[in-house]
């Protein structure tokens, strides 16, 4: 290597212009210039190859770095938000992937020492971004939150995933759809908003609205992942028109490899005249089909206001369950039969 680059150097070192006539010698060709093409192979090839071998080692660090953290997620996992953390940690976005018109997936990376995200199941994040400052003189800062989506399944991926519908007006889905790879998105957690026990319940019916398929998403994924829970679970997904339904192949599949265990039904406000699933909103005949009978298992809501106080009632001013309303409350559920995330 050594020697070729000593050669790369005396070929740049002699300067030939156009306008230099080369020493003639009687008899004899005078010298000629070396093509740049011989040149640029010349310089080309000894870094063409030095970049290869760093690639490999990259790769290779990379492979063996991603395998250790596999292990130690099974062995003695460790996450990235510690039990009782009150403080906000930045989280690089490294993918996007539209899901609907108005929906993406956002991908983030976990820290260099974490295996997983550290949220218990059912629990979500805040979100945090500074806007400005206020006339105090304080940050303006915009928190929201949101449910992470992270498949217990896959073992150590080093990424998590939130899926975030935008608004138009709102603040913190405009900024999120705004960031580019590479750039950061502050977080906090968790906030357990329901604890998840395998087997305690024979069966939960989850009824979910658009982006409120998120909390039903976690429990599904830790449900499913876990070889000893035996709990059935029941999803009655709805949605304005079929491209809204969010992750639907996923789900299908699921549905498909858990046959004995898990039932996906889909609902549309808005349907086509090929559309072969429900028809209009949420009701009493879908609801009672789909779930486990009151006092028989728990059943779960998330999505749009107005789809939960149809649905349950809902919930109190100051956030908490409130009373069962709506749909449920005609079944015959009661308080300690549902919860509305």
């Amino acid at each position: 290597m050594f020697a070729k680059l000593t050669g790369i150097k005396h070929v740049l070192g002699r300067r030939a212009f156009a306008s230099q006539a080369a020493p003639a010698t009687p008899g004899k060709a005078g010298p000629t210039a070396p093509k740049l093409s011989t040149v640029f192979i010349a310089v080309a090839a000894p870094l063409a190859f030095t970049g290869a071998l760093y690639w490999i080692d990259n790769e290779q660090k990379t492979s063996a770095k991603k395998a250790f953290l596999q292990k130690k997620a099974k062995e003695d996992p460790t996450p990235a938000f510690a039990p009782g953390n009150k403080d906000f940690l930045d989280f690089t976005l490294v993918d996007i992937e539209k899901l609907t018109p108005n929906t993406s997936r956002f991908v983030f990376a976990l820290p260099d020492d974490a295996t997983h995200l550290g949220l218990p199941t059912a629990s979500c994040l805040v979100t945090k971004f500074t806007k400005g400052v206020k006339e105090d003189g304080k940050p303006d800062d915009v928190i929201r939150p949101y449910t992470p989506v992270e498949d217990p399944s896959l073992g150590y991926t080093g990424t998590f995933d939130l899926i975030v519908k935008k608004y138009v007006g709102g603040p913190m889905s405009t900024y999120i759809f705004g960031l580019k790879r590479g750039e950061s998105l502050a977080m906090k957690g968790p906030i357990q908003k329901y604890k998840y026990e395998p087997n305690k319940d024979k069966h939960i019916g989850l009824v979910a609205g658009g982006t409120g398929i998120t909390p039903m998403l976690q429990v599904i994924q830790r449900a499913l992942s876990d070889p000893h829970d035996d709990t059935k679970l029941s999803l009655l997904f709805a949605n304005v028109t079929e491209q809204d339904i969010i992750l639907r192949d996923y789900l299908d599949e699921l549905a498909k490899k858990h046959k004995d265990r898990f039932t996906v039904f889909y609902t549309l406000d808005k349907p086509s005249a090929t559309w072969t699933g429900g028809s209009g909103f949420v009701s009493e005949e879908m609801l009672t089909a789909l779930l486990p009978a009151p006092g028989e298992g728990k059943v779960f809501v998330c999505g749009p206001g107005p789809m939960v106080a149809h649905v349950s009632g809902p919930k109190a001013k100051d956030y908490s369950q409130g009373e069962v309303g709506g749909l449920l409350e005609k079944l015959g559920y009661t308080k300690a039969d549902v919860f509305k995330f």
